[in-house]
This record gives structure tokens, C-alpha cells and sequence, in this order.
């Protein structure tokens, strides 16, 4: 009777391993074909499996700027991070203020007037590789350009190549300027010469209405269109090639007056939807990855939102306008 028992027991295990190399067989196979379909079909492959994993996820609040307490942010309307610094456009105070990496306040300058590092409507900023801030002041019609420390050092270009100067982007050695009463934007190298413009006003594929922010990434030069409400992605030649968030995956994206974008290092564009109080996620193909914001103050909430900068660490920068706040997201 023992002998039968092992003979059976012996049976059934080999069939049991049998079955599961079957098994394991099978999973191999589905797995390659699956993989050569997304391959041949041209598919991002990276892209499908960090969505299913979960990967593209909508960022989390950090921390919230407020300024020091004895000068508080007012209305800031744009941000960057510059050497471990961040600079602020605390708009209606006519100034700029600077916190350091954490948000702890450092010093302000600028104050009200037309003069030399002097401001009306403080907007948009970038940074040089070496540090020194550009500053647009739309009210002013001027870009004016400051050491790290707040120092005036010179006027950008000509004050006959801008009327109301708005979004500011540098890229190497070119600066990029949206001019919303222009309703173009200027390519400049960093001596202060352009080098061609894009766009005119109109509602065509190129044209614009108020352009308002730009940034570069990836070969694109991304660019809010807030008067058409859309957002027109550009080759470096300055050719278009299409709508942000037109994309069939995620849905098509409603913009309302946006503002300020910005690209991680994942490829990832956000875009402030302004009226909306949101903030768009897209991947580099312009398909929608997640929207955040909810109109109010408290935390994931904006009122009416302006400018975004993305730093090296993939932190999030957001002028919540209305709340007198910058917030800092991390995805």
C-alpha cells in the first residue's frame, strides 16, 4: 500500500511541475507578444509601464512661502530658483523678494519708480548660467538685468523692442520674451541681440492673443497663449507643431487664460490653468496626465494662480496670486 502512495505521490508532483513550467511558459510568451506590439506599434513603452505603475502620479505640497513677516507677499506674479535662492515677483509691492532654498526670507530688492532697478509691475524672471536675474517690468516697458544679490547691472536690449514685456525664459545662451501688447515672442542672444520673433496677433496655428509664459524643453519651445486660451507647442526654428492637451489619451484640456508652464526632468509640462485654479499635468506628447486645484485657500487649493517654475530637484513652484503665496509641489 506504501508503494502505491509513492508511485502516486511521485505522478502527481511531476505533473504539477509539468503544468507549471507550462504555466510559466505561457506568461513568457504573452509577455513578448505584448512587448512587440507595443514596440511595433510605436508606443512609448517607458510611458505604459510608469502609468501602470502608478509612477505619473499628481505632485504633493511641500510648503507654502509667505514672505517675512514684516513684508509680506503681494500679489506675486512669478518665480524662479537660482543658486539655491528663490526669487520671487512680489508685484504689488514693486519688488523682488529672495528666499533661500527652504523659503526662509533673505532680502528684497527694488522699489516703486521708473528709474535704474527701479519697478512698476515686476512679472517675469530667469537666470543666467552665471547667475545675474532678468527681470521684466511690464508697466515699465523694460527688462532690466541684476546680480545675484539684487545689484543693478544694466538694461536688456532696447526699450523700443518691448511694450509690455511679460514671460521670460533662458535657454543657454538665448532669452526668450512674450510680449503681451506685441502679441509676439522675441528670441534674443544674451547680448541683447534678436535673432528672429515668433508670431503675430490672430487665432491661426502660430498666432497669438497676449502670450504670457514660455519655457523650452526637449526641442520645444511651449508657449501660453492666454488670450486664445490654448497653449502652442513650437520646434526651436519656431515652427509650430501643435496644441498642448489636445491629446485623445486623458481627455482634451479646456484652458482658461493660462499662465505660467514648466517642464521636469521626466518630460512632464505643467501648465496653470488661471481662471480655472488649476494645474495641468501633460507627458511630451501633449496628452493629459492629471489636473490638481480646487478654488480656495486651503492646502491643493489656488486663487487664481500666475507663474511656475520647475527647479533641478523636480520641485514645483506656483504664485498663488490671490493668497499671497508661492506653493512648492513635488512630484
Amino acid at each position: 500500500m506504501s508503494a502505491i502512495s509513492v508511485t502516486l505521490r511521485d505522478i502527481f508532483w511531476k505533473f504539477d511541475r509539468d503544468k507549471l513550467r507550462r504555466v510559466i511558459l505561457a506568461i513568457f510568451v504573452i509577455e513578448l507578444v505584448v512587448f512587440m506590439y507595443l514596440y511595433m506599434s510605436n508606443r512609448n513603452l517607458v510611458n505604459v509601464v510608469d502609468n501602470y505603475l502608478g509612477s505619473v502620479r499628481q505632485p504633493t505640497l511641500l510648503f507654502n512661502i509667505y514672505g517675512a513677516e514684516k513684508t509680506p507677499l503681494n500679489r506675486p506674479l512669478s518665480v524662479i530658483v537660482s543658486g539655491n535662492k528663490i526669487y520671487v515677483a512680489d508685484t504689488g509691492n514693486q519688488r523682488i523678494q529672495v528666499f533661500d532654498n527652504s523659503g526662509n526670507p533673505l532680502f528684497t530688492f527694488g522699489k516703486n519708480g521708473a528709474g535704474k532697478g527701479e519697478f512698476r509691475f515686476p512679472y517675469g524672471m530667469a537666470a543666467d548660467k552665471s547667475g545675474q536675474l532678468y527681470v521684466a517690468d511690464m508697466y515699465n516697458g523694460n527688462v532690466q538685468v541684476f546680480s545675484k544679490d539684487g545689484n543693478f547691472i544694466k538694461y536688456f536690449g532696447s526699450t523700443a523692442d518691448f511694450i509690455k514685456p511679460a514671460g521670460l525664459f533662458i535657454d543657454g545662451e538665448t532669452l526668450y520674451i512674450t510680449d503681451v501688447a506685441l502679441h509676439k515672442v522675441m528670441v534674443f542672444d544674451l547680448g541683447g541681440k534678436k535673432i528672429r520673433e515668433l508670431g503675430k496677433k490672430g487665432k491661426a496655428p502660430g498666432e497669438f492673443d497676449s502670450p504670457n509664459a514660455v519655457t523650452v524643453a526637449n526641442g520645444n519651445v511651449i508657449i501660453s497663449d492666454s488670450g486664445n486660451d490654448r497653449v502652442q507647442v513650437f520646434n526651436k526654428l519656431g515652427q509650430f507643431a501643435y496644441y498642448l492637451g489636445e491629446g485623445a489619451k486623458g481627455g482634451k484640456v479646456s484652458f482658461v487664460n493660462p499662465r505660467g508652464v514648466g517642464v521636469d526632468a521626466k518630460g512632464t509640462i505643467y501648465v496653470v490653468n488661471n481662471i480655472v485654479n488649476q494645474v495641468a499635468g501633460f507627458n511630451s506628447k501633449g496628452e493629459k496626465l492629471f489636473v490638481f486645484g480646487t478654488m480656495g485657500n486651503q492646502p491643493d487649493q489656488f486663487y487664481l494662480p500666475n507663474g511656475l517654475f520647475v527647479d533641478d530637484q523636480g520641485r514645483i513652484f506656483i504664485t498663488d496670486t490671490v493668497n499671497q503665496r508661492v506653493d512648492v509641489y513635488q512630484n
